[in-house]
């Protein structure tokens, strides 16, 4: 996964989708998704971009977009939450179910459902690459806080149960407590599983995008900041909308050239704001690429060429692995998945399924391109698991 996360205005939705442009040429199946309620994908992209994914580019481009309705799958999760809360505890006095109304409006928590709808996706093997453009900053931010705040709502849950269970007259079904108990849980633990695939690597590749004006520069270093204590590293900050130098021939004319002189001046604003980024950048050991303000509205047709600005051997780099690759003729399948060595496994390996400590299972994945009737047989190898299956050998051709 590559994820790029900033202020609102910076530029996510461009670079995001010029990097997924990026992998797709590749040959890489690639998928761009977006949670930024703006859904400047579409604008970006210059095609309608809906809740399920679209395919983006002609047919021989592995390239698909959507958008995430975090909002909706917050909603349907908190709606099951309260109907639960109230058949546990509706019977007491003054309770009133919609004091999840307080969670649910936890700022970041709504993204929180996001990254998991993400989660979900780095662990199959629909796509090779998934270019994640999130809502803004710190939407993004407080969704990784998430945990915390369910923690502790869930202590007050149990809390609760027990104080109910010593009261005489009053009953609760514990079955439905038990369901309610085991959902929280269950996000609990997906979203630790999602910190813990963010902190690797050789899986994840997550990075800032900016602009140079103090404002910029501030949340940028917030950004890395929170980042450290949570152990989450990044790998690039891009900064956008740089005025180039354009030289003394060039700025020497703003005496006399209004156009030249307001550029001029914006230039000497941004250095000082460069040199803090140069500065942290140095500090954090994050690697900075830099974009220099584009002569033209970089959407559509135009993502290419800042597609090329930006994947460079001076620009951003992450080496893509493709989640799954086949060889018929070798009779085998390596599968390089996150977690996939701790997946439970189907008895003829055709499926897998993620399992997590706390969490309810989740569904299981069906490996494509296996051949029927075949036994498949399966080791791991490093962070692969590889399937095998026995290919006839070919007849031997006569010389003419």
């Amino acid at each position: 996964m590559v994820l790029f996360t900033g202020k609102g205005g910076v530029g996510k939705s461009t670079v995001s989708a010029a990097t997924a442009l990026h992998h797709a040429k590749q040959g890489f199946r690639t998928l761009l998704v977006s949670s930024d309620p703006a859904h400047s994908t579409d604008d970006t992209l210059g095609i309608r971009v809906g809740f399920t994914p679209t395919k983006v580019g002609g047919p021989q481009l592995p390239l698909w977009a959507k958008n995430l309705n975090a909002e909706s799958l917050a909603a349907e999760f908190f709606g099951e939450m309260e109907s639960l809360m109230n058949k546990s505890f509706g019977s007491l006095p003054g309770f009133d179910g919609s004091m999840l109304s307080d969670l649910s409006n936890f700022p970041g928590m709504d993204e929180a459902f996001a990254l998991e709808e993400i989660n979900r996706l780095c662990l199959s093997t629909d796509y090779d690459v998934v270019v994640f453009d999130t809502a803004p900053t710190g939407h993004t931010l407080k969704a990784l806080s998430a945990p915390d705040y369910l923690n502790t709502f869930l202590l007050k849950i149990l809390r609760m149960k027990a104080k109910i269970e010593n009261l005489k007259g009053f009953f609760i079904k514990k079955s439905d407590t038990s369901r309610l108990v085991d959902l929280m849980e269950d996000f609990i633990a997906r979203i630790e599983r999602l910190k813990s695939l963010l902190r690797n690597p050789d899986f994840v590749s997550i990075n800032l995008v900016s602009i140079p004006t103090e404002a910029g520069y501030a949340e940028c270093a917030r950004t890395v900041r929170f980042m450290e204590t949570m152990k989450i590293p990044i790998q690039h900050i891009v900064i956008n909308q740089i005025i180039p130098n354009f030289g003394t021939d060039v700025w020497d004319t703003a005496s006399h050239n209004p156009a030249v002189a307001l550029l001029n001046a914006e230039f000497h604003i941004q250095q000082p704001n460069l040199g803090k980024f140069r500065t942290l950048s140095s500090v954090s050991r994050i690697r900075i690429v830099g974009m220099t303000r584009l002569p033209f509205e970089p959407r559509a047709d135009r993502l290419s060429e800042v597609s090329e600005t930006l994947w460079n051997p001076k620009g951003l780099r992450f080496e893509v692995v493709p989640s799954i690759s086949i060889s018929e003729t070798e009779g085998k399948a390596v599968l390089t998945v996150p977690y996939i060595n701790d997946a439970k496994w189907s008895r003829d390996n055709r499926e897998y399924r993620h399992s997590i400590e706390g969490a309810i299972a989740d569904s299981p994945v069906q490996v494509p391109g296996l051949p029927s009737g075949e036994k498949i047989t399966r080791r791991k190898s490093g962070d692969r698991v590889i399937l095998s299956w026995s290919v006839p050998d070919s007849e031997d051709e006569s010389d003419d």
